[in-house]
């Protein structure tokens, strides 16, 4: 128990340092996100089912045997007269000592598996949490932009509007920057209304999230481990894999449960009787003992049958997860490297506008020409914005899912048997 407890410290301080050494400033703080998923509907019902689990090893633990009473009375008629008879009995079946020990097993195995689905239920309140925050941001983000390009294309406006004042510029140029300007304020309008509604669907499903101004545009870092040191700890962690883990183990338990009741419990009783008007007095000891049929050997064989479908099925989602986690990993570091590129182009399509726009001051190009400059340089911005948020995303993703982000204070409270 002591070298239980001592590595269960050891993970959890392994896991609250791994956490507070990871750098999150584009994510909202980790106290609120512990104190939000906790209270998150599907979290809450699942750290139910753990106290339902618990209240049931109790039962497990009892045994699920009762005494019972019995009672009788008759009328005797014999030639030398009517006499009452009556008689008791106490009774209890006993359960073996076999199933007692596996019924303890079980009952804690049913806990544990309760614990792997609140964790399960957790991990997926965070990663809907990660996908909505992201979400809200890309819509952030691209609002922001059209906001900065409706702002420079009015203040074109107002330049031309000047210049063909001035006779420096025909009324074509000031319709031209005008449909332009508009275009951009209906974007502006369009996104919004869509970061609104991100907003708001962010602020209603997580009430207890702080939603900034404006999202943090922070560079992402490149990942610092190997694809392989990914699945060794998601196989370890992950909590899909701990889930079907857990559930593998109650199926070998229930299996061997079944297999005890092929041998039936018996039941012990003690009997006490007074015959011919309570003249003769009677005690007595007996034991009823089931005798077994086909049908506790079918129990047992439907028992041992879903013991290896949980089995398979735990190999089915190490293997499903452990793909999931490669193309995770290869998402992660493709959305990095798109990133690094947009983000040159992206600079480069900035400076390009910068010098048309100098240009056409100077003269030497036409407002369509600047206008093209503008509207490339925004696609660029645009694409490396998405393009770092995605990998942002991803790499958020996959910390997660290597359950180094986020995690349940509640379940590294505990060791686990898994």
């Amino acid at each position: 128990m002591k070298a239980i407890l001592a590595s269960a410290f050891l993970l959890v301080a392994s896991v609250a340092s791994a956490q507070e050494t990871l750098s999150t400033p584009d994510l909202p703080p980790i106290p609120a996100v512990e104190n939000t998923l906790g209270r998150y509907p599907s979290v809450r019902a699942a750290r139910d089912g753990v106290r339902a689990a618990r209240a049931d090893q109790r039962r497990l633990d009892a045994s699920p045997y009762e005494y019972s009473l019995r009672g009788g009375y008759q009328s005797h008629s014999i030639p030398a007269g009517r006499y009452s008879e009556y008689d008791i009995a106490v009774e209890r079946p006993l359960r073996l000592p076999g199933k007692a020990r596996v019924d303890r097993e079980l009952g804690a195995q049913n806990v544990e598996l309760a614990r792997r689905m609140a964790f399960s239920a957790w991990c997926d309140a965070a990663r809907h949490l990660l996908q909505l925050w992201f979400a809200w941001a890309r819509e952030d983000v691209q609002f922001e932009l059209w906001s900065q390009q409706a702002v420079a294309l009015r203040e074109q406006t107002s330049i031309v509007a000047k210049r063909a004042k001035a006779g420096d510029a025909p009324r074509v140029e000031i319709n031209l920057a005008e449909a332009s300007a508009a275009q951009a304020e209906a974007q502006v309008e369009n996104f919004r209304g869509r970061e609104q509604g991100a907003r708001e669907a962010l602020l209603r499903t997580f009430p207890g999230i702080t939603v900034p101004e404006e999202a943090a545009q922070t560079d992402p870092p490149p990942l610092d481990h190997s694809l392989d040191w990914f699945v060794d700890r998601v196989r370890e962690h992950n909590d899909e894999i701990r889930v079907a883990r857990a559930a593998a183990g109650r199926g070998l338990l229930l299996a061997r449960r079944a297999s005890a009741d092929l041998r039936p419990d018996p039941a012990i009783g003690v009997r006490l009787a007074k015959d011919r008007s309570a003249s003769d007095n009677i005690a007595g000891v007996y034991v009823t003992i089931p005798l077994p049929g086909q049908g506790r050997r079918a129990v047992a064989d439907v028992a041992l049958a879903q013991a290896d479908v949980a089995s398979s099925q735990e190999a089915a989602t190490v293997q499903r997860v452990t793909a999931d986690i490669a193309m995770m990993f290869g998402q992660a570091r493709g959305a990095f490297g798109a990133w690094r590129k947009a983000a040159d182009a992206a600079d480069g399509m900035r400076r390009n506008a910068s010098s048309m726009q100098r240009s056409w001051e100077l003269r030497e190009a036409s407002l369509s020409d600047v206008l093209v400059a503008r509207r490339l340089a925004l696609e660029s911005s645009l694409t490396a914005a998405l393009a770092r948020l995605d990998a942002q995303e991803t790499r958020y993703r996959l910390l997660i899912e290597a359950h180094l982000l986020w995690n349940d204070p509640e379940e590294e409270a505990e060791p686990h048997t898994d």
